[in-house]
C-alpha cells in the first residue's frame, strides 16, 4: 500500500486451513438448506428501525455465489500438498474434482426460473440473476424490508468500524434465505438482496481515495527525502545480486498481480521504470483487461506492483489482471465481485507461481457484513495452494489493528486487520524503513512505524504457528505479518515521508507503503525456480540460525536467511523474535531463496 505524492491517485489499502468451517450453509432438515452467509451477524444493522416491506414489484439484480464440492477430499488434498511440496493439481484437475457440476448449475437455474427469475449468465462460481422482490422472497423463503439506520457510525464486533456514514435508509432480508437441499447444497451466499454492503463498500472506497496530502496535517518538502533510494541499491543491500550473479532471475516463473477493479495501467510507465534503473528484463509484461469500465482511472498502485516485482525478478513474467465492470454491476456490492473474479481468473487461466496483492478489504468488515465474500476468496486461496501457488499480500499502512494511522492521514476505518492478508494460506508482508545517506545509500534499517499487524477475528491459530521455529510466535489466533520488506525510506525524513521511486504517467514520483514490500517479496519467492505452495509453512520452519525443518520432520542446515528487526513501533515495539511490526523479520534474499528451495525440494 503506497502513497504517491503530487497527483491524486487511487489509494487501495491496501487449518489447519479453514476448510472445516467452510460449510456455512446449515441444513435444518433433509429437505432444506439455510444460507447463513446471506443472513450475517449484522444483516439488519443493530439499532435500525423497520419502515415498510420493500415494493414486491421492484426488480433486483442479484448473484448466487457457489461453494466447492467434496470438501472432505479437498481437505485431504490440501493437507497432502502441504506435507508433499511439488504434488500439485492443475486448474483443470481442480475444477473436475471440486467445482459443482453443470447438471447441478442447470438444476439451480431451472428452480429459480420456475419463480419467474431470469438467468443472466455465469462467471465461474458466480451466477447472475434478475427478479422482482416478490419472486425472490418466494424462491428463497424470505422477506425483504426497508429499514432506517439513525446513527452516524457503523459498528462491528462492538467497536466503531466506519465513521460518518449515516444516517441512511436501506433494504435487507430479515429471514435467513433457504432453498431445497438438492438445488441449494452448493450455494455459498447471495449478493444483491440487501443494500447494506454496497453502501459500506462505497464508504470504504471513498476513504481509500482521499488524497494523502489534502489538508491532513504536515505537508510540503519536510515530508520528502532529498535522496532517492533506487531499486538497484535495495537489491544490493538485501543480497538479491548474489542470486542474479548465479543466473537466478526468476526465468520461467509467473507473478500475477491483483488489479484495482475498474482501473488500468500504462505499460510504458512500467517499462520506462525498468529502463531508468537499468533492469535487464527478459520476462514478459502482460495485462489482462476483463470488461471496459475503467472509471477508476490509472492505477499507480498496480504500476508500483509491476515495476518492483519485475525489477526484483528480472526473468519472471508479470501478469496484471483487471476485472473492469465484468461481473454483476454496481448493484452487486460495488465492484467486489470483480475483485473476487480477478483471483478466480488467476487460479483458472494463469496458474501463476506467485500472486502479489496490494488491494485488500478489512477482515472484520467482511466477517460482519459480507461473510460470503470472505469465504469465496478463501476458497480461491485453497485452490491456488493446491495448485502450488504462493500468495503474498501487503499487510497495510495504518499501524497495529489499523487504529494508529500516520499523523498526516485519517482513514476512518477501525478495529480491523486486512483480508486476504489474514488468510492462513496467504503470507502477509509487513514493512521496514531504510535510513538513507544523503547520497541515497542505506546505512541502517528498522521496523516501519506504520506497518499493520494484528489478530484475526476469523481464523484460529495455525499449525505452522504452533510449530514455528521463530521465537515468540503467538499461539492464540492467526496473527500477522509473516515477513517484512522495504516499505519506506529516505534521508533525514520522518517515517511517514517519501523516499522510494515510482514512474507514473511518464513522471518520477515518490511513495511509501507495504504495497511495495509485497511485490518485492513475491519477486524473491519467484527466484526459487519452482512452485512452493502456501509459503507460511516454509517461512515459520526456517530458524534464525539457518536450520530448516522439512515437511517430513527432518532437520537440514541451510543459510542464515532471516534478519530479525529489533527497533520500530506500530505503536507496539519491534523486538527480537516475532513481533506485530515485522513478524519474524526481513531477509537476505539469496539465502532465503536457498532455504526455501531446501524446504520445498
Amino acid at each position: 500500500m503506497k502513497k504517491p505524492i503530487v497527483l491524486i491517485l487511487l489509494l487501495i489499502l491496501s487449518l489447519s486451513p479453514l476448510i472445516g468451517i467452510l460449510g456455512p450453509i446449515a441444513e435444518a432438515q433433509s429437505s432444506s438448506i439455510y444460507i447463513q452467509t446471506s443472513s450475517p451477524q449484522y444483516s439488519v444493522l443493530p439499532g435500525s428501525q423497520f419502515v415498510e416491506p420493500l415494493n414486491s414489484t421492484m426488480y433486483l439484480p442479484f448473484a448466487i455465489l457457489l461453494n466447492f464440492s467434496n470438501y472432505s477430499s479437498l481437505n485431504q488434498e490440501l493437507s497432502y500438498v502441504i506435507s508433499h511440496p511439488g504434488s500439485y493439481l492443475t486448474p483443470s484437475q481442480f475444477r473436475e474434482y471440486y467445482y459443482p457440476s453443470t447438471s447441478y448449475v442447470n438444476s439451480l437455474v431451472s428452480y429459480l426460473g420456475h419463480y419467474g427469475i431470469s438467468y443472466e449468465g455465469d462467471y465461474g462460481l458466480i451466477l447472475v440473476f434478475n427478479g422482482t422482490v416478490g419472486q425472490i422472497e418466494r424462491a428463497f423463503n424470505t422477506y425483504i424490508n426497508v429499514y432506517y439506520y439513525p446513527y452516524k457510525d457503523i459498528y462491528w464486533f462492538g467497536k466503531v468500524g466506519i465513521e460518518n456514514i449515516g444516517p441512511f435508509y436501506y433494504f435487507t432480508n430479515n429471514v435467513t434465505p433457504s432453498l431445497p437441499y438438492q438445488v441449494g447444497k452448493y450455494v455459498l451466499g447471495i449478493v444483491g438482496i440487501d443494500s447494506v454492503d454496497p453502501r459500506v463498500f462505497s464508504a470504504l472506497r471513498y476513504a481509500w481515495s482521499i488524497p494523502m496530502m489534502d489538508g491532513r496535517g504536515p505537508s510540503g518538502k519536510g515530508l520528502i527525502s532529498s535522496a532517492v533510494i533506487s531499486p538497484v541499491t535495495i537489491q544490493g543491500y538485501f543480497n538479491f545480486t548474489e542470486a542474479y550473479n548465479k543466473g537466478i532471475t526468476g526465468s520461467g516463473s509467473t507473478i500475477a498481480i491483483e488489479g484495482v477493479p475498474e482501473c488500468y495501467i500504462n505499460q510504458s510507465d512500467v517499462k520506462y521504470f525498468w529502463s531508468l534503473y537499468g533492469i535487464p528484463r527478459t520476462g514478459s509484461l502482460n495485462v489482462v483487461q476483463l470488461g471496459t469500465d475503467t472509471s477508476g482511472g490509472q492505477s499507480g498502485e498496480n504500476e508500483l506492483d509491476a515495476e518492483y516485482s519485475g525489477a526484483f525478478a528480472p526473468g519472471a513474467n508479470i501478469d496484471v489482471v483487471f476485472s473492469d465492470g465484468y461481473v454483476g454491476g454496481t448493484a452487486l456490492v460495488g465492484n467486489s465481485l470483480n475483485y473476487y473474479y480477478e483471483y478466480y481468473y488467476m487460479a483458472n487461466y494463469i496458474n501463476p507461481d506467485v500472486v502479489s496483492i496490494s488491494v485488500t478489504l478489512p477482515e472484520s468488515f467482511l466477517a460482519s457484513y459480507y461473510p460470503a465474500m470472505l469465504y469465496m476468496i478463501h476458497n480461491i486461496m485453497v485452490q491456488l495452494s493446491v495448485q502450488g501457488t504462493s500468495v503474498l499480500a501487503a499487510s497495510g499502512d495504518w499501524g497495529f489493528e489499523s487504529d494508529h494511522p500516520p499523523p498526516n492521514f485519517h482513514i476512518g476505518v477501525y478495529n480491523t486487520i486486512w483480508y486476504p492478508e489474514s488468510d492462513p494460506l496467504v503470507t502477509s508482508v509487513g514493512g521496514i524503513f531504510l535510513n538513507a545517506t544523503s547520497s541515497g545509500g542505506i546505512y541502517s534499517i528498522s521496523g516501519w512505524d506504520y506497518s499493520t499487524g494484528g489478530n484475526s477475528v476469523v481464523f484460529p491459530v495455525q499449525t505452522y504457528e504452533l510449530t514455528s521455529l521463530i521465537p515468540f510466535t503467538p499461539q492464540t489466533v492467526r496473527t500477522y505479518p509473516d515477513v517484512a520488506f522495504v516499505s519506506a525510506g529516505g534521508y533525514n525524513i520522518p517515517e511517514f515521508g517519501f523516499g522510494l521511486p515510482l514512474v507514473f504517467q511518464g513522471q518520477l514520483f515518490l511513495w511509501y507503503g507495504t504495497s511495495g514490500a509485497a511485490p518485492m517479496t513475491a519477486a524473491m519467492v519467484s527466484l526459487v525456480g519452482h512452485r512452493i505452495g502456501p509459503l507460511n509453512y516454509a517461512l515459520y520452519h526456517i530458524s534464525y540460525t539457518g536450520n530448516v525443518k522439512l515437511p517430513d520432520g527432518n532437520d537440514v542446515q541451510g543459510y542464515v536467511a532471516w534478519v530479525p528487526i529489533t527497533s520500530g513501533n506500530n505503536p507496539l515495539p519491534a523486538h527480537y523474535g516475532w513481533n506485530y511490526v515485522t513478524g519474524p523479520g526481513t531477509f537476505n534474499a539469496y539465502y532465503m531463496v536457498e532455504d526455501l528451495g531446501i524446504y520445498s525440494s
